[in-house]
């Protein structure tokens, strides 16, 4: 069975975010007006431990700082998708990640799921489900 439209677009992005190249992830696959949420959106407590979780990140320049934070922190050792589902206008991701944090050297791993919000072909917005406890225990220096 071969990868729908929506999903297709989806694995594009992920696939381009994931070799650095974030400015061509946007153009290609993202709508402009993109909005996108890591774990929860409005948490003040989840800022303070995970910079770039918390908010909603808005457009290009919002998804630039998001992916600038997150990699300039921590080095992707696996990232992991396992299994794409085309809900129409939506499409999920699952999968597994182990990241390492840059100053700290400790691993993340955490099970995902990802919400694809999905319009014209291109990602409109979406949130990314993690364990954010290992991503904040990771952060921390002892």
């Amino acid at each position: 069975m071969t990868d729908s439209p929506n999903i297709q677009s989806v694995r594009g992005f992920l696939d381009t975010q994931y070799t650095g190249d974030f400015e061509t992830a946007f153009r290609d696959f993202a709508q402009p007006d993109f909005r996108w949420v890591v774990s929860t959106a409005d948490s003040d407590d989840l800022r303070a431990l995970i910079p770039w979780a918390g908010y909603e990140h808005k457009g290009k320049e919002g998804y630039i700082r998001l992916t600038n934070c997150l990699f300039s922190e921590f080095e992707p050792l696996e990232f992991n998708p396992s299994r794409y589902t085309d809900a129409g206008d939506t499409v999920f991701v699952e999968g597994r990640f182990v990241f390492r944090h840059r100053e700290t050297a400790k691993i993340a791993v955490s099970d995902f799921i990802s919400r694809f919000d999905m319009r014209d072909g291109l990602i409109a917005g979406g949130q990314f489900y993690e364990n954010t406890a290992a991503v904040a225990e990771a952060r921390r220096a002892e």
